[in-house]
């Protein structure tokens, strides 16, 4: 559909504001944007007319104006995580052709909370919606064990860790070895340890105060996961777990599970 250019940069204006910095100055808002001064103070113009802004008149910063809240208050479903996930993993899955997932803490491995609607071409059954796959198997739940504390991680290595394939981590040191070096990272890659053929590649989805409380994680045949294809990966996942991170943050879903 065409685009109107005018409406793409009052929207990235609106996107500007986050909960970190609600409150923002005519120079924030143009280095943010990308926007020169005068395009920024035009629109911010026509966005206080319609009480989408608010403007101090001592200060002379801006922030989101009430309406914005109504706006949001319109949306069907807005509580609910999956209608919420669908639409990021859905353009995940179409750009990657890989199947996408979102996956949170359990007590006994990741939980998959929701998945792409829309199954490129990896027709299988794998990780269905309220399903927990092991930690020490696939990129997504060892990302999420490696966020862990360690109390959680000794405990849940008193288990025995289950293997899908021959290249799947059983070996507890091995696995916690693997895991320091996922600490405090935001990605992870995995090849041939849930189905043969098959690769996986995650994201941290984390809490405006930089906590962890999810993964966003897709598989797809192996092929695809060059190091160009990962690159590139990277990037789309990168942005959805941005993009999804913003709306847990709107919606209230600012913890998905217990750890």
């Amino acid at each position: 559909m065409p685009k109107v250019r005018a409406v793409e940069r009052a929207v990235a204006i609106l996107r500007a504001f986050d909960p970190a910095k609600p409150k923002l100055s005519l120079g924030e808002i143009a280095r943010r944007t990308g926007l020169d001064k005068a395009t920024v103070n035009r629109l911010l113009g026509t966005l206080i007319s319609c009480e989408m802004i608010v403007q101090d008149p001592v200060s002379r910063e801006y922030w989101l104006g009430l309406h914005v809240l109504s706006l949001g208050a319109s949306v069907p479903g807005q509580h609910d995580l999956q209608q919420i996930a669908e639409p990021i993993l859905r353009d995940i899955s179409l750009k990657t052709d890989c199947l996408a997932f979102l996956a949170t803490f359990g007590k006994t491995g990741a939980h998959c909370v929701a998945r792409s609607v829309i199954d490129p071409p990896v027709h299988v059954q794998l990780w269905n919606v309220g399903e927990i796959r092991p930690y020490n198997q696939g990129a997504g739940p060892k990302l999420l064990f490696a966020h862990l504390s360690p109390e959680r991680q000794a405990e849940y290595l008193q288990r025995d860790l289950p293997a899908a394939t021959d290249q799947t981590i059983t070996d507890k040191e091995l696995l916690m070895a693997t895991v320091e070096e996922l600490r405090g990272q935001d990605a992870a890659f995995s090849k041939d340890d849930i189905i043969a053929g098959l690769s996986a590649f995650a994201h941290a989805v984390r809490k405006a105060d930089g906590e962890v409380i999810a993964v966003l994680s897709i598989v797809g045949l192996t092929p695809l996961f060059s190091q160009e294809g990962r690159t590139r990966m990277a990037e789309i996942l990168a942005r959805g777990a941005k993009d999804l991170s913003r709306h847990l943050a709107v919606t209230g879903h600012t913890s998905l599970c217990q750890r």
